[in-house]
């Protein structure tokens, strides 16, 4: 099996602001999750890119000295201060955006490498690996998961091919508004559809991820009890037979 070569894209925004609809908002709390999480990726054997991008101009000197700690591995910090530029009646989603558009126009690692896995910055996914090895055997242009009759992404955690973010994700997630209910999540899900309708490849069954993190509009931590992980893996085993097994 061969192993894409991709780069993993986490945005983070530290200090968010008056940024309506969030409750977990203090800085330090927030700083915390995005230390946890950064210690947690960039010790992955199985990811040699990091692109950690922060729009609330913080110091991000704990991330770059951590960095420089990995030799063997090719990171990049960028910061800017893109989170004061917009109307935040447009919600959390549009920085995202704004993250995703500025990686793709300035990233040097972006400009050479061709597969991309984008994570919620203050989120460990503890079963990573075999997310990785899933996507490795799908051989897809995209990896997501849809639900709410494909108005709804996971966005946690999906992966695409360079051109599906350029030509799909980042139009679409342009046209955040949270004030008329088209949230990020929405928009994702509409890439993915006029991508699919333009032919590309969509992995039919995602592995659901497992969050080690706290949902920022309502400060509550992922349940990720074991019971919840039965669930979902037979769940999964379940939209997998009536994908081989359809009659239509």
């Amino acid at each position: 099996m061969q192993k894409i070569d991709f780069c993993l894209i986490l945005t983070a925004t530290i200090d968010p602001g008056n940024m309506p609809d969030l409750v977990r908002k203090d800085i330090n709390t927030r700083l915390e999750d995005y230390k946890k999480s950064f210690n947690f990726w960039i010790k992955k054997e199985t990811i040699k890119k990091i692109i950690f991008i922060e729009n609330s101009n913080y110091d991000l000197t704990f991330f770059r000295e951590l960095a420089h700690n990995y030799k063997n591995k090719e990171i990049e910090i960028l910061s800017n201060n893109l989170n004061t530029s917009f109307d935040k009646k447009l919600g959390k989603g549009y920085g995202q955006f704004l993250c995703l558009k500025e990686v793709f126009e300035k990233s040097a690692i972006a400009k050479k490498t061709n597969y991309f896995i984008d994570v919620t910055g203050r989120h460990c996914v503890s079963n990573f690996d075999e997310i990785l090895n899933d996507i490795n055997s799908n051989n897809s242009d995209i990896y997501i998961n849809l639900s709410n009759n494909l108005k709804f992404s996971d966005t946690n955690i999906y992966g695409g091919s360079k051109n599906f973010f350029i030509n799909y994700v980042i139009p679409e997630t342009s046209k955040t508004d949270d004030s008329k209910y088209n949230i990020f999540e929405h928009c994702v899900a509409k890439a993915v559809l006029k991508a699919v309708s333009d032919g590309y490849n969509l992995s039919k069954t995602p592995i659901y991820p497992i969050i080690d993190g706290y949902i920022g509009t309502n400060g509550k931590r992922y349940n990720q009890n074991i019971f919840k992980k039965i669930k979902l893996f037979f769940f999964r085993k379940l939209k997998i037979y009536f994908f081989q097994h359809k009659k239509y």
